[in-house]
């Protein structure tokens, strides 16, 4: 008897000692003890000067989210975005391209200054939290917390910029706030809503899958580079092709010359590609073609044209004439003149498919 009574009063205890547990310590336990958490994100962004509202949803899902460099699925309306071993695609499907960082500290410092790695659940619940009080959100009881996150001053004014937390009472956090002060008067506060949670202890791996037929651009480049443009003059340059021929683009030449610049990892430049080395194509004989993989290494393009009759000479590894010419994506396809000026600029399959098929011998 003594010993049931030992031990109902060791379970009541430990009852007593988990109920005292405050939700945020809870909510911790089951964020970081899941390996896969899918859930919703609706951003609400203000504008105190036109009084205007701009609402962004997100649909999430990360993996193993107790790690700091976890990975992660996004979906909105129209895009996608895949963080996996490192590597961030994010996929625009109304431009039917995937983006992707050209050096990888651009990529780390976009990813952390991120809207998911910023104000995620996972992130915020990182941070150290006050008890604020309870309150009431849509007819249920959260815990609300907040974080003086900085305070700095500004030509005689403070800035202060205040997090709040709300935790339901299935310990999850629902809603979060961020608000700046300026002199101790509210001026913004972005207000974020986390639903539709999934928790998953199943140990699953991100699937990343990337459309096999949209051009492939790079951020950086968007705003520092732009195609040459049509009447430009054409840089002149001499390069090794595959085969190890030396390859002289002149200012004048006796034909017209295409410089079409690919990438092995662009579904465009392939379709472009399969195209060029298939029987039904035949390349005017008064136009020349020279295709350049200016970001791909030799062995990755040799690699790409493995048991493929090429009919044209192919170079690799030539950034700096992707610099010359502008490139910011693939594929781009110039037609220069036999007085080394660009008669035609073309981007994407679009338009460089019926050019292509214009000068179609066959």
């Amino acid at each position: 008897m003594k010993k049931i009574t030992s031990i109902f009063l060791l379970l009541l205890t430990v009852s007593c000692l988990y109920a005292q547990v405050p939700d945020l310590e809870k909510a911790k336990r089951k964020y970081f003890q899941a390996n896969v958490i899918s859930y919703k994100t609706t951003a609400y962004y203000p504008n105190p000067d036109t009084d205007e509202l701009s609402v962004i949803n997100v649909l999430y899902t990360i993996y193993k989210p107790q790690n700091k460099d976890f990975e992660f699925y996004s979906k909105d309306e129209s895009s996608e975005e895949f963080y996996k071993y490192g590597l961030y695609h994010a996929v625009k499907h109304a431009e039917k391209t995937i983006y992707e960082y050209e050096k990888r500290d651009n990529q780390n410092s976009a990813i952390s200054t991120s809207r998911l790695r910023q104000f995620g659940p996972t992130t915020l619940l990182k941070k150290k939290w006050k008890f604020i009080d309870e309150t009431v959100i849509d007819g249920k009881s959260h815990t609300h917390y907040s974080n003086i996150e900085s305070i700095n001053h500004y030509e005689g004014k403070e800035i202060k910029v205040e997090f709040h937390i709300y935790i339901s009472g299935n310990f999850t956090l629902n809603k979060f706030e961020r608000k700046s002060f300026v002199n101790g008067k509210l001026g913004q506060t972005v207000t974020f809503l986390f639903s539709n949670y999934i928790f998953s202890d199943k140990i699953t791996n991100l699937k990343v899958v990337l459309p096999k037929n949209y051009a492939l651009k790079y951020f950086e480049r968007q705003d520092s580079l732009h195609p040459l443009a049509k009447n430009t003059k054409a840089p002149a340059f001499e390069a090794v092709d595959m085969k190890r021929q030396k390859i002289s683009f002149k200012e004048k030449n006796a034909k017209q010359t295409l410089l079409l610049f690919s990438s092995t990892n662009c579904g465009y430049s392939k379709a472009i590609t399969d195209y060029l080395l298939s029987s039904d194509f035949n390349l005017n004989p008064k136009v020349e073609m020279i295709n350049i993989f200016g970001s791909d290494s030799q062995a990755a393009v040799t690699r790409y044209f493995v048991n493929k009759e090429v009919k044209f000479p192919v170079i690799a590894d030539q950034k700096n004439l992707e610099k010359q010419y502008g490139i910011n994506g693939y594929p781009i396809l110039f037609l220069i003149n036999a007085d080394g000026f660009i008669s035609e600029t073309m981007e994407g399959t679009t338009e460089i498919f019926p050019f292509l098929k214009s000068l179609n011998s066959k």
